[in-house]
């Protein structure tokens, strides 16, 4: 092939290779879970936070951690996430983890690591090392950065902010030192803790559309959901999650059971249930044989219609008019299909009933019966 044609031939594939970069992007994978690297119970404060002095390149959200009461130095420092151990520098007294796709943890200024052994594996929350100074005498702490880099581990290092099973959240904020300041506090490994709230409470009828809203404590590995039956157990719908929700008319009328399973960073699963709840848009329906009755004046009767019915929420009573307008209306209410008339004046009178159910849906005015007192 001539080498201009070549060279157009390559400049084409180029261009194509690029299109198919905006087309189909690559997957990215879903980053894991961290869980604080310092000693679970412990109170460790942000001594430099992001964006200031030595934090401000590709390693801008990282955090310089010492501890607040008693010694940070030879404090056991653990791993934020699963993963194998990818390099050591004793220079700086530098581990980093691989968490697989592109993910790495990185711990400096150890005194000393557990092992230098490449590829040892390593458990959430197990000790990979202990804090110290090397790299950086004088002030014993932890450099903690979570970043993304190339397949070699070096290339296009961007770290990123963090966010930890234990309900801290440190995103981007501008200015210096972010965060600088806060003290934070790791937990032992436990089970997720699922928590619901909703305007919709549990063994209740609704006619809205209300949504359950859940949040996951030491969470991040995920989180299923299912109405009426458990979600599997074998991985998350939503890899990464914290938090979701599902509203009443996700499954239509019914009497219906939201379930919630989530997984926490170490692997364990929580499973939770909110209901059942009720959701019924229907109104109730009265079927009417409208009915004559002839009573002497101020004599008191008891009468009664045909029950209305609802097969969701059930009816809990009717709107009652008595009175001769054919379209009259009245706040009066009973909960049963009868009532004792008043005593009533000479005249023709219209018993209208309108029906309400559990869920507030209210039927339609109807006549059911024509009382003439004589």
């Amino acid at each position: 092939m001539p080498m201009h044609s070549m060279r157009r031939f390559g400049a084409l594939y180029a261009l194509l290779w690029l299109v198919a970069l905006v087309i189909f992007p690559r997957p990215v994978e879903a980053a894991p879970t961290l869980v604080l690297p310092t000693p679970p119970g412990e109170q460790w404060r942000i001594i430099q936070g992001y964006a200031c002095g030595t934090h401000n390149g590709w390693d801008r959200y990282s955090l310089d951690l010492a501890q607040v009461d008693g010694p940070t130095y030879n404090a056991p420092i653990r791993a934020a996430a699963a993963g194998s151990l990818w390099h050591w520098e004793a220079r700086s007294g530098t581990i980093i983890l691989h968490h697989g796709g592109n993910f790495f943890t990185m711990y400096t200024h150890l005194s000393r690591p557990v092992t230098t052994e490449r590829g040892f594996y390593f458990a959430v929350g197990q000790v990979l090392g202990y804090a110290g100074d090397r790299g950086s005498p004088g002030i014993p702490h932890l450099h903690f950065t979570a970043f993304t880099a190339g397949a070699n581990g070096w290339s296009g290092r961007q770290s990123v902010p963090l966010r930890f099973a234990e309900g801290y959240d440190l995103p981007e904020i501008g200015g210096c030192n972010q965060h600088g300041g806060k003290v934070l506090t790791a937990m032992s490994a436990q089970d997720p803790q699922i928590t619901f709230t909703s305007a919709a409470l549990p063994a209740g009828w609704y006619n809205i559309d209300h949504q359950i809203d859940f949040s996951i404590a030491w969470g991040g590995g995920g989180l299923s959901q299912a109405w009426n039956a458990e979600p599997p157990a074998d991985e998350p719908m939503f890899p990464g999650a914290f938090d979701g929700y599902a509203r009443l008319a996700d499954m239509g009328e019914g009497w219906h059971t939201l379930y919630v399973r989530a997984w926490g960073p170490d692997g364990r699963q929580t499973l939770a249930s909110y209901g059942p709840v009720g959701y019924d848009v229907s109104p109730p329906t009265l079927a009417v044989e409208p009915a004559t009755l002839t009573i002497g004046q101020y004599q008191a009767v008891t009468v009664s219609w045909l029950p209305a019915s609802d097969p969701l929420s059930g009816v809990s009573g009717y709107r009652l008019y008595l009175g001769s307008d054919p379209a009259g209306e009245s706040e009066w209410f009973v909960d049963e299909p009868s009532v004792i008339l008043p005593p009533l004046a000479p005249g023709t009178y219209l018993l209208r009933v309108k029906p309400i159910d559990n869920a507030g849906n209210v039927g339609t005015w109807q006549t059911v019966m024509t009382v003439i007192v004589e």
